[in-house]
């Protein structure tokens, strides 16, 4: 294995390329610390022990960091450790590892995202933000088939929030409230039914 490449990367890491490919990240003074050098031969012993005891170290840190102050789903997780010039051998070994101490559960995520949130936003809106996150679009029908069975709770508390009295408002104010609940994602059967429309 040939050092093909050490440039500037991410914050005060340096890109360590191994045969023409992304092998790690390396502070500068773990680079002097470990003698590499462009151009040099790396062995293989030497490569395995940077992987094991600098780059996978500083994966579990990171992701334990990270899951110190909230709740990750895996592909936040996955798309942090990315963020950080993990490879993706070494962000599945690093996901494995958070995992096998259950730190990681994208389904407790979902249940809890949903608890938090279905009071005041649509079941479309919650759908779309934890696919963002991530989840598996199985897994997010699978627990709002449970848990929320209609948007009827989050529409009132948005109507609500516009006016104190439905039954006092002209055809043309429901109608601009309708279009603002359409447009937070509810379904217009749901939003009709709420506004006598």
């Amino acid at each position: 294995m040939i050092i093909t490449g050490i440039e500037k990367g991410y914050r005060k890491l340096f890109r360590i390329y191994v045969d023409e490919e992304y092998a790690f990240s390396l502070y500068e003074s773990e680079i002097r610390r470990y003698q590499l050098e462009q151009d040099m031969e790396l062995a293989e012993e030497l490569f395995y022990e940077i992987l094991e005891d600098t780059i996978f170290k500083r994966g579990k840190q990171k992701a334990l960091n990270l899951l110190k102050r909230m709740d990750y789903t895996e592909g936040e997780l996955r798309s942090k450790l990315k963020m950080s010039d993990f490879t993706p051998d070494m962000t599945d070994r690093v996901i494995d590892y958070i995992n096998s101490y259950h730190y990681l559960n994208d389904a407790r995520y979902v249940e809890n995202y949903v608890a938090y949130k279905k009071s005041n936003k649509s079941i479309r809106q919650i759908k779309m933000e934890l696919g963002r996150k991530g989840v598996d679009s199985e897994l997010i029908e699978e627990h709002l088939a449970k848990s929320l069975p209609s948007d009827e709770e989050a529409i009132k508390k948005a109507i609500a929030k516009k006016t104190k009295d439905v039954d006092a408002l002209t055809y043309e104010e429901k109608q601009k409230i309708a279009s603002y609940l359409f447009r937070k994602g509810f379904k217009e059967s749901d939003i009709r039914q709420q506004l006598l429309l």
